[in-house]
């Protein structure tokens, strides 16, 4: 399940490791548990429904007797919104999942029923739990679908629907300049009910096509704006095709095309090396320390003297530099050390990393792999979202290994797909120590 982006995983019944007896995990404390956010069990519930969908023969029986020789025992399942149970609702005909309860989680119910040809899951965590007929878990779920359907409705976006606001997209060495986009397949979302599919905003995927394309086949994706995919901080993905063949421009066409776009490339590269140079001297939050380790070292600490202990530091906060590839451990005003640091890709000039003030939160650990982006890293602390905005080491490959062309962006350019990006020791560091509430700011500049 790492790589679906689980937190930690300790125990297969999800209760705490004293439960376990003699085979409990001498090396975690006694009341150490599974720590999962609710996008955790979201992710986990969708792989299980999609894989294992006849789990809900099961999950939707309200009541049953179990058999054991003579013995008839009766029983009740613990999911009371189920028909016929005390917190039966018709409007929520939900078939299923799964109730729990720790001291440490409180009451837990993760709900899914089917709307509209579409299946829905919620996650309530934390509920109140005076004792064993408290509803509080249930109540709670009911609050959360009145409020998605009060606010929200399945729309179904039609196959060669066209949006206003990608109609067309560049093509590259096409007997056309552009080529008009469509939606490829019906796809259904839930939006907000005022929302119009005609004023829809989307971004595409790719700042041009190239010819050759053939009609109906996928040649990009149209990006949802605002609206985020599951432990990921793209969009929601419509895959796009043309309506007709895009054909290819002739040869010299093409040969000209390769010579102008080098000799503007080059031209760009030179004025954008002139423009970094100045934007470095003039936006820099603060001066960069003399022991700061070379740009693209991504093994070793950013500086070289020891790692300030952070529960002790006075005023402590973390500020983020996303266009100058730094990120500063501040004491009130002041930065006591500077880490080399890798925040999102810049489209249009805005980065894939959310800028404003924000707060370390629980979620941390050793590793974890998102299977979606077939990326990884080590050390983690979530920052934003419970577990989709972190900061992490460099990136690493599905073997676990650090993927080196990525890393060597360190402290260089922006290249991740929201989080920050840090040295494996200084990540490391931060992941343990950084204590949760911690204010982070994160500026372009």
């Amino acid at each position: 399940m790492e790589y679906w982006g689980a937190t930690q995983l300790l125990t297969d019944s999800g209760l705490p490791n004293y439960t376990l007896g003699e085979e409990r995990f001498k090396n975690k404390s006694k009341d150490a548990e599974n720590t999962l956010s609710a996008s955790d069990m979201a992710i986990i519930i969708s792989h299980l429904l999609k894989k294992y969908p006849q789990v809900l023969n099961t999950t939707k029986v309200a009541k049953s007797s179990f058999v054991d020789g003579k013995t008839i025992t009766p029983m009740q399942n613990w999911n009371w919104m189920l028909k016929g149970l005390s917190q039966y609702d018709p409007n929520y005909p939900v078939d299923g999942l799964k109730t729990g309860t720790t001291d440490a989680a409180g009451a837990c119910f993760a709900s899914t029923m089917k709307k509209n040809g579409r299946r829905l899951v919620t996650v309530v965590m934390g509920a109140q739990h005076a004792n064993g007929e408290d509803p509080s878990r249930f109540i709670q779920t009911k609050k959360l679908l009145k409020y998605i359907f009060d606010n929200y409705s399945s729309k179904k976006i039609k196959q060669g629907f066209s949006f206003a606001s990608v109609r067309r997209v560049k093509v590259i060495n096409g007997k056309e300049k552009s080529a008009p986009v469509y939606v490829k397949e019906p796809t259904v979302v839930w939006l907000p009910k005022k929302q119009q599919l005609s004023n829809l905003k989307v971004k595409f995927s790719k700042n041009a096509i190239h010819a050759p394309q053939i009609s109906g086949k996928t040649v990009g994706r149209f990006y949802l704006i605002n609206t985020p995919v599951l432990n990921s901080n793209k969009d929601v993905a419509i895959k796009a095709t043309v309506h007709q063949d895009v054909k290819q421009a002739n040869f010299l066409v093409r040969i000209w095309n390769r010579l102008f776009n080098q000799q503007q490339n080059s031209h760009e590269k030179a004025n954008s090396s002139v423009t970094t140079a100045q934007k470095v001297k003039k936006f820099r939050p603060y001066q960069d320390p003399k022991d700061l380790v070379k740009a693209g070292t991504w093994n070793k600490k950013s500086e070289n003297k020891e790692q300030p202990d952070l529960t002790k530091v006075k005023d402590l906060w973390i500020r983020v530099s996303l266009k100058e590839n730094r990120t500063y451990i501040m004491s009130g005003k002041k930065p006591i050390y500077t880490m080399l640091s890798t925040g999102g890709v810049y489209h249009k000039n805005k980065s894939d990393t959310p800028t404003g003030t924000y707060h370390i939160q629980h979620e941390r650990g050793a590793a974890f792999y998102n299977h979606k982006l077939n990326e990884g890293a080590k050390y983690y602390v979530s920052w934003k979202d419970h577990g989709v905005y972190l900061f992490h080491s460099v990136p690493t490959k599905s073997d676990g290994s650090i993927d080196k062309k990525e890393a060597k962006k360190l402290g260089k350019i922006p290249g991740s797909h929201g989080c920050i990006r840090l040295s494996i020791p200084d990540s490391k560091w931060l992941a343990a120590t950084v204590p949760a509430g911690t204010k982070v700011v994160i500026k372009n500049h």
